[in-house]
């Protein structure tokens, strides 16, 4: 099983996907910065824990953004937006908002520096072949499964609160 996508990766999908036919993938770079690693152990049931948060700097560039073509309010609206719709808890989290430097290198295209501060939880799913060794088990980094009940049987017993 694989790792789960990152905000950053997913937050670079989007904007990419976005910002298509405009802008192209090898356009677009990203990377993490500065990051602290906050410890939790906590227990997600059906074996799973989260052993930590990775709380960063993300930095995208995104180059020859063509800003004659594609407004920068559009691209400040999709940034936006997707941070809102992810439901990631920012203010909960006490995550900065992001901040954009926008350079612009001739008529027709810029240079676009986004920071915005980002964390991922750190889940472990048993696996007796995974990397990591905690609690004296084997676990591979994924995202620990949540099972929710499709149906309920609930029984009325009469006769109240007898």
């Amino acid at each position: 099983m694989s790792a789960p996508k990152t905000q950053l990766q997913q937050l670079t999908e989007f904007l990419l996907g976005s910002l298509k036919p405009y802008v192209k993938a090898n356009s677009i770079d990203a990377w993490q910065e500065g990051g602290t690693l906050i410890l939790s152990s906590e227990d997600l049931g059906t074996g799973g824990y989260q052993v930590a948060k990775w709380k960063h700097k993300a930095v995208i560039i995104i180059e020859n953004f063509p800003h004659l073509k594609v407004s920068p309010y559009n691209l400040l609206a999709m940034l936006a937006a997707f941070l809102l719709d992810s439901n990631w808890p920012r203010d909960e989290l006490g995550l900065e908002d992001p901040t954009l430097d926008i350079d612009v290198v001739s008529n027709d295209n810029a240079t676009v520096i986004i920071e915005v501060e980002l964390l991922d939880n750190i889940d472990l799913i048993p696996d007796a072949n995974g990397p990591v060794l905690f609690n004296g088990s084997r676990y591979s980094v994924a995202m620990v499964p949540v099972y929710v009940a499709e149906e309920i049987d609930v029984q009325v017993m009469p006769g109240g609160d007898e």
